[in-house]
Order: C-alpha cells, then structure tokens, then sequence
C-alpha cells in the first residue's frame, strides 16, 4: 500500500470534504481517503497494482474539485493566486451592491431615485449581472452538486440567490404588465448583498487558513538556496538543489547548513533550534552529523552530502507534520456525521417552512424571504472547519517546540492522558554514561572488546572508558545481544558474558555477594565473567538531565501519575527516582515487563503515555495511547512512537500533552460554537421573529442571514489561530523557533 497526499483546491465546506473523501473511496484499490478543509489536502491510501495517481487525480476532478501542483513553491503561488481572485471578485460584488442597495433602499433615507418604475427594475436586474459574476464559484460548484446529489454550502447559497432572482424578476414582469405596486417588492438587492456578504467571509476565511500553514511553510522555506560545494579542489556555489549524496560543501560561519551532511574536517558550534526547539548551540568535530537549514556559528566545516532533498530530517518532518495535519481526530466524527446530512436536511427545511407559511395564509413573496433566509444562514463551513483548522494549528505551534505529532489522533490522545510512564537512560538521564571505577582493570579491554558492537550507551561508555587508556582491543567473533539483559560474545578464543547479575545468574555464573554494591549510589553496575567465571564490576554512572526535576513537578502539577520503569537495578532506579520526586518505580524489567505494566494500567482504565528512547522500549511505546520517543532514541523507538520530540528536554513531554489538551479544548469550543450557532440560527431564519411581533425584520432577513453565515466561519477560523499563541506551562520561559 502507498500513502499519497494530494493538494486539492475548491474545498469550501464539511459536504465538500465528504464528498472528496467519496470520489476517491469509488476508485478501484483505493483503502482509505481522508480530505482536509484545514490545509486542503487528500491523504489517500491505495494499491498501486489497482488505481495509479492519474486515477486520484481524475476522480477529484470529476468531483468538480482541482488537483494543485505538487510542488510546495508553486502550490503556495497557486494559493496566492486564487486569494488574489478572491479579493478582486469581493472588490466587483461589493462595489456593485452598495450603488445596487442604495438605488434599491436610497428612499428610505429621503434619497430620490429620477427614475421610471420599470427602468428602476432593470437598472437594479443590471446591477445584479456583475455581482453574480463576482459569485460565479458558488454557482460553478453548487449547482452541478445539486445534480449529483451532493449539495454543499456552495448549493446553499445558489439556491437562496437564484430563488431571490427569480423572485425580482416575477416583480419586474409584475410592473411591466401595469402593477406599479411590485416595484417596492423586489428582491435583487438580496441578491446583491448574499453574494457580497457571504463572499467577504469566504476571502477572509481563506485569508486566516493560509496563515495555520504558516509553520510549516516557514519550516521549509529555512533550507537555504545555495551552497559551495569543493569540487576538483575548486569552490563552487551551486543552487542547493543540484546537490548530489557524496559532494564535499563549504560551510562558512554563519551559513546554514545546505543539506544533512557528515562532518569531515573543522570544528564549530551549530544552532539546531529550528529542528529541536533547543536555542543552545551544539559542539561539531569532525564524524559528527548536520542537519540541513541549521546555521553554522564562528567556525568554518567542511561536510560530506549524506542525504538531499525530501530526505533530509527537514523534509521529513514537514513530511510528518503534513501527514499529521491530513488525518482526522476522532472527535471529528461527530462532526462528519452531521454534515453528511447537514445540507440537505436544510434544503428539505426550506422548503418545508415555505409551504408551512404558504399554508398559514401568507403569501408567496414572504413564504420564500423566509425559505432563502434559510438556505443562507445555514452554515455546513463552520462544522467542517472546526476540527481540521484546530488540528493544522495544535500540530504547527507543537513544531515549534520540537514536538512532532505523528497524527491527529496522537495529538486528541495525547490530551486524555492521565499516567505517564518513564523510560530512565536517556528519557530522564542525560543518555551519555561514563565509567566511575573498574574493580578488576585488567579485564577491561576482553570486556570492552565484547561491547564493541552494542549500541546500547552502556556498552559505549565501557568501549570509550577502554579506548580513552589507549587499552587494546582484542579480536572478537559470535556477538550476541539479549535486550534488557546483557551480552554473548567469544573474545580471543574465550566466552565472555557481560551485564547484569541477573542475566549472569541466568547464564548459571556465579556472583560474589556485594558485587554490585554501588547500585545503591545511583550507579549501573555491569557486571562481566570470563569462561564461566565472575571477573570485574564495571559501575557507571549517568547524571540525571538538568530539566528533569522540573518536568516531573510540571507533570505533578497536572494531576498526572508519573512512574518510572527501567531495566536497571532496583537501588539505582529508586535512588534516581527519589532525586527526581517520582514515587513509583518498577525496576530490573525486561521489554516484556514493560508492555505488561502499560497493559495492566490500561486495564485499570488508566490512558498512557509511554516516553522513551531505546529498542527495549519499542513495545510499550506501541502499546501505550500515546508513545513518545525522545530526539537522541533509536530508529525502533521513533518509528514505534506517536509523538516524537526532536530534543533531549523531558519538560517536552509535559509540554506536548498540554498542547494536546489545548488543541482539544479549542476543537470542543469550535464545536459547540457551530452546532448552537446553527441550532439557534436556523429557527430565528424561518420565522421565529415574526412570531414574536417583528415583522418588519423580514425584508432585510437575507441579508442579515449572509452577513451571520460570514462570521460563523471566521468566527472558527480566528479562535482556532488563538493556538498559534499558546504557551507550554512546562516549557517556562523557552521560546518558540
């Protein structure tokens, strides 16, 4: 199966999006398609045996939608382009309404219209042409929807100004034939003012969506557009994109970097604060990695090209961010129930109330104000908005801080948290461990020469303690890890077992008492036999990260239940947790223990977030609601995660739930803010003033319904921006890049 996300333009409302999601769901081998109002996208699962992308591009065209270039730049032009043709098509409807308003009501303000009851009709039925022109997209769209059984708010809004059309032109008839009395009965400046209040809300509506993609188009736009590139010993400047895996660039001070890269020769420090949120910068020798678009400081590098283009860490995160904002949360369902049937429910409500006070004795002209004043004040945007534009903001502000949330659904999980569970070496250590005392040097090098191959940082602190006394490394064969336990391997001819005294004691080795000892002081104690026999303790010590403390304390705050759990020893683990204020802890677990304790919670009806880095992690990070994998942590750990943190900083992990629960809150306000306003909109549209004595209200209902229809969507989209300046409590006083 291939994820595929489309750029779709034309979406204006919760009946498009279904009715994009249903094109694309009719074509053979397609899984799954879930379109976006929010950022306009389709991300579309399918089998690339059965459908191809010239299929999901069709499909969405016969739609009636359009296919927007893949190319983030020319997308981004191609946007602009159509808010720009939004603006002047607003510029030539609301010119064209106000003279047509003030030739149609300039009497009520003492203003004398010099003209003839028939000229009066035509000059106003002249006025129409232009502003209806201006409008064209909502009958482009609308009208065919109406033929395919889709209707959408476009539908909506043709219906309301076709029926007070022909309305006008009954009346103009009317006073062709003689009856002079019809002219104050005319109904084109409804048209006039539907068209250029409605379309006022949609430019402003379209205005604030391109601004919750802020983030990641500035996240993109940081890749720089050049770079120097050594090429025969010659410097070159080239475009940044004609780089090629393997090319030797320059990087001066200052400069960003043009692509992930290997250092090969200088030394410098790198601001990485656009990736990690992290403002101080990091150490660069030569064997160290650089991440495209992050920015040299004084010294000069000289790096090898490892990675270009979309598979830089930059363009996977905007990857990731885009996929994230392109899915649905599950609070959105409800949402997606009721505009399936939002529209046409309303049409039937239409046309229900017209005959309704048809019935009652009132007459034709009335009946329909009130139906039209039905089919505009309803408002299908609003529901389809307030999920997708609260999800593209949460996600944007939480790339700011170096959180990444995988999906939508990460990010409303992440919001019903209540237990979180932690990882120790390197979720709350620094994840850089160091040797404090060896108790038999002599074997350190047979030990070092076992963990070579270990990725695991305590294996690397041995290897770095070995190397750094200039100790030989003799040869080794038949590497063997066991996770959470320790190590197998044949050292010079000799069987040599290294890690903890349980896993010792399981390969039937026999431990000294008090082998272990420095436990109790914090420290890891490895320990290593050699042909079946105990030989040293190596004690290893990892300084808890300085954020730590306070990230714990901000999750206390929360009312959130903090556990720690670690395959280490039970005396180091309690005498970490203790420094730290965590109160549970579960000590010397394997992989397995560590699902088991995420399920038992879960069965205890607990929701659980699982922060973490390493491999022996990767499986209570899938079982948890919410896993997180911390920036330093493994591949296994990431790809198993929902929420990735691209720094070292545990106060993230606080930090990416409060976005969570933000985000959900401002959904649940958008939310209720829709169904109420159309609950109480839609009744006060079919009558609900009249009987209450305000007849008087009736003529100029449409108009006050279009201008209401207009502020409900910008109503969402502005409350959903308010996310954009929403701070992490836990986060302090760290600003966002």
């Amino acid at each position: 199966m291939k994820t595929r996300i489309i750029r779709v333009g034309g979406m204006t409302c919760a009946a498009c999006v279904g009715r994009v999601e249903g094109a694309l769901k009719a074509v053979p081998g397609v899984q799954s398609a879930v379109a976006n109002i929010g950022n306009n996208t389709a991300t579309v699962v399918y089998d690339e045996t059965m459908a191809t992308e010239a299929d999901l591009a069709k499909a969405i065209v016969g739609a009636g939608y359009q296919v927007i270039s893949e190319n983030r730049e020319e997308a981004a032009r191609e946007e602009q382009r159509d808010l720009d043709l939004r603006r002047r098509d607003l510029y030539i409807s609301i010119f064209f309404a106000v003279v047509l308003s003030v030739i149609a009501m300039g009497h009520m303000f003492g203003l004398e219209i010099p003209l003839d009851p028939l000229p009066f009709c035509l000059v106003q039925l002249i006025l129409c042409i232009p502003i209806m022109y201006g409008g064209r997209r909502f009958y482009k769209k609308g009208i065919p929807a109406l033929f395919t059984k889709n209707p959408t708010m476009d539908s909506l809004v043709s219906l309301g100004t076709l029926a007070s059309l022909c309305m006008g032109l009954y009346n103009t008839y009317r006073v062709y034939t003689g009856d002079i009395s019809a002219m104050h009965s005319l109904s084109y400046d409804s048209v006039g003012m539907i068209i250029a209040l409605v379309s006022i809300g949609k430019y402003m509506e379209a205005r604030s969506k391109m601004r919750t993609n802020d983030s990641l188009r500035k996240l993109i736009s940081m890749a720089p557009d050049e770079a120097t590139v050594i090429r025969d010993g010659v410097e070159t400047v080239v475009p940044a994109s004609e780089l090629a895996v393997g090319d030797i660039v320059l990087i001066r001070p200052g400069e960003k970097v043009p692509a992930d890269a290997t250092v090969v020769s200088g030394e410098s420090s790198v601001n990485e604060s656009m990736l990690t949120g992290e403002s101080i910068p990091v150490d660069k020798r030569p064997g160290d990695t650089l991440y495209g678009a992050t920015v040299n400081g004084a010294g000069s590098l000289r790096a090898r090209i490892e990675k270009t283009g979309e598979d830089t860490v930059l363009f996977q995160i905007a990857r990731m961010m885009e996929m994230a904002q392109g899915t649905k949360a599950p609070v959105a369902n409800i949402a997606d129930r009721v505009a399936a049937v939002f529209v046409p429910t309303v049409i039937v409500i239409a046309v229900a109330v017209f005959i309704g006070w048809m019935l009652a004795g009132r007459d034709i002209q009335f009946s329909l104000t009130i139906a039209i004043s039905i089919l505009v004040i309803a408002c299908p945007c609003a529901l389809g908005l307030a999920t997708p534009i609260a999800i593209v903001v949460g996600t944007g502000r939480g790339s700011q801080y170096g959180i990444l949330y995988k999906t939508a659904s990460s990010l409303e999980a992440a919001a019903r948290i209540d237990t979180v569970v932690l990882d120790k070496t390197g979720t709350c250590t620094v994840g850089h461990p160091a040797v404090n005392s060896v108790s038999d040097e002599s074997v350190i090098g047979i030990v070092a020469a076992a963990e070579v191959d270990s990725e695991h940082p305590l294996a690397q602190a041995i290897v770095a303690y070995a190397r750094d006394r200039g100790v030989e490394l003799p040869p080794h064969s038949g590497f063997e890890s066991v996770t959470g336990g320790g190590v197998r391997c044949i050292v010079d001819g000799r069987k040599v077992v290294v890690g903890s005294g349980r896993f010792l004691a399981e390969e039937g080795i026999s431990v000294p008492e008090g082998a272990d000892d420095l436990a109790s002081a914090g420290m890891t104690c490895i320990l290593a036999a050699v042909d079946g026999e105990y030989r040293t303790t190596v004690a290893i010590s990892d300084p808890i990260r300085e954020e730590s403390p306070s990230a714990i304390a901000s999750m206390h705050a929360d009312g959130l239940r903090v556990m720690m759990v670690t395959g280490d020893r039970k005396d180091t683990a309690e005498h970490i947790a203790g420094e730290l204020g965590i109160d549970e802890v579960h000590a010397e677990t394997r992989p397995g223990d560590k699902l088991e304790i995420v399920r038992d919670l879960q069965v205890a009806q607990r929701r659980v977030a699982m922060t973490g880095d390493g491999i022996n992690d990767a499986p209570a990070l899938t079982q948890a609601d919410v896993g997180i994998a911390v920036g330093s942590g493994t591949d296994i750990a990431m790809e198993s995660a929902d929420i990735v943190l691209m720094n070292d900083d545990l106060r993230s992990v606080p930090a990416a739930l409060e976005i969570g629960r933000a985000t959900l809150k401002n959904i649940k306000e958008n939310l209720f803010f829709a169904f109420c306003y159309n609950v109480v909109c839609i009744p006060i549209a079919a009558g609900l003033p009249v009987l209450l004595g305000f007849d008087g209200l009736v003529d100029q209902m449409p108009m006050i319904s279009a201008l209401a229809m207009a502020c409900s969507s910008v109503s969402v989209v502005s409350n959903a921006l308010r996310l954009r300046k929403f701070r992490p409590r836990a986060l302090g006083e760290a600003a966002p890049r």
